[in-house]
C-alpha cells in the first residue's frame, strides 16, 4: 500500500439512525458498490457492514449499522446490541434522518444520541423528494430538540437515492476525521468476504419478492462457496424460515418464487464475482429461530449476554 500524504485524513464513521432512514443506500452510493442489502422494508440491515471510500487525500471507513428500533424477540435484542456496540470505537457518528419521518426524534433516539460519546454529524436524507425541497437550517431549528443541538458538529442535507448533496457530505466528513495514514489499500471497498456479500444479496432478493409476507422470519446461510478458475463458481445456500407454511410461501406455486429469488440473486452475485455462478438455493424450517440463542449464533449473529442499553 502506498504511503499516505502528510495531510491525509482517515477514520471510522458509523451510520446511525432509525429503520428505513436510507443508511445502506447511502453507504452503497458513496462507496460506489452494492455492499449492503437494500429494500423498502424497515430493518433490512441486521448486521454491521463496512464500506470503504478512498481518495488521494482521505479514506472513510463507513460502518453501516442496523436501524435502531424496539423489538419483542431475541433477534431484535441482537440487532440493538449490534447498534450500541457499533457506536463505540469510531471517530465520528453520522446520524441519518429521513426528513419525511413524522417523529424523527422519538424517545429512544433522543436517549441514544444523548449517550453517544463520539462527535456527531446530522445528515438529513430525502431533501429533494416529491414535496418542496427542505431547507436544512430551518429543519434543524424546528425538528431537533434544543438539548441535542449542541451535540452536532454540523448538519448536511442529501438525497441518498439521487446523489444530491453527496459531494458536500464527503467534504464535510473528511474535514471531521483525524489526520492519519490510510488503513486499507485504496482498491478495497469492504472488509467483508465474498460469502457474506453473497448472503446479503440473496436476502435482499428474498425481501424484494416476498414483500410484506414474511421477510422478518427469513434468514440466509451460505453452506458452501467454491471459487473456480474456469468453471462456474458453486454456491449452496439455505433460506431459513420458522414454519412449514412460510416455506410454502418462499417456494411459491411450482417453486416459482424461489426461482425468481435465485435468478435475481445469481445475477448480482455474478457481477460481484465477475464470474458465472451456479446458485444452489434451498428452503428449510428452523422453528422459532428468532427466539433461540443457539440458532442465532449458528446463523452468524452476535448474541448479547445481557440485553438492553449500554452507555458508551
Amino acid at each position: 500500500m502506498e504511503e499516505s500524504p502528510k495531510e491525509f485524513r482517515c477514520g471510522f464513521v458509523a451510520i446511525f439512525g432509525k429503520p428505513n432512514a436510507g443508511k445502506s443506500t447511502l453507504m452503497n452510493k458513496v462507496v460506489g458498490a452494492r455492499l449492503a442489502a437494500v429494500s423498502p422494508l424497515p430493518q433490512t440491515t441486521r448486521e454491521r457492514t463496512t464500506g470503504i471510500w478512498s481518495t488521494d487525500a482521505a479514506q472513510v471507513i463507513f460502518v453501516d449499522l442496523p436501524g435502531l428500533a424496539p423489538g419483542d424477540d431475541r433477534l431484535n435484542e441482537c440487532i440493538r446490541h449490534n447498534v450500541i456496540e457499533g457506536l463505540e470505537g469510531v471517530d465520528l457518528v453520522m446520524h441519518l434522518v429521513d426528513v419525511n419521518d413524522p417523529a424523527p426524534f422519538d424517545a429512544d433516539i433522543v436517549a441514544t444520541v444523548s449517550e453517544i460519546g463520539r462527535p456527531l454529524l446530522l445528515v438529513l436524507n430525502k431533501i429533494d423528494g416529491k414535496k418542496a425541497r427542505v431547507d436544512v437550517g430551518s429543519w434543524f431549528g424546528e425538528q431537533v430538540p434544543a438539548e441535542l443541538r449542541p451535540r452536532y458538529r454540523g448538519v448536511v442535507g442529501i438525497s441518498a437515492g439521487t446523489g444530491t448533496g453527496i459531494d458536500k457530505l464527503q467534504e464535510t466528513l473528511c474535514g471531521l476525521l483525524p489526520q492519519t495514514e490510510a488503513m486499507y489499500d485504496p482498491e478495497i471497498l469492504t472488509d467483508r468476504d465474498m460469502r457474506y456479500l453473497a448472503q446479503e444479496m440473496i436476502r435482499e432478493k428474498a425481501y424484494h419478492f416476498l414483500r410484506q409476507e414474511l421477510p422478518y422470519a427469513v434468514a440466509v446461510q451460505i453452506d458452501e462457496f467454491k471459487e473456480r478458475e474456469e468453471e462456474k463458481w458453486y454456491i449452496r445456500a439455505t433460506i431459513w424460515v420458522e414454519r412449514d407454511s412460510q416455506k410454502g410461501i418462499v417456494l411459491g406455486k411450482g417453486g416459482e418464487t424461489l426461482k425468481r429469488i435465485s435468478s435475481a440473486a445469481r445475477r448480482d452475485i455474478e457481477q460481484l464475482c465477475d464470474a458465472p455462478v451456479f446458485l444452489d438455493l434451498w428452503v428449510k424450517v428452523r422453528d422459532r429461530w428468532r427466539k433461540n440463542d443457539n440458532d442465532l449464533r449458528e446463523l452468524g449473529f452476535t448474541v448479547p449476554r445481557n440485553p438492553g442499553r449500554r452507555k458508551n
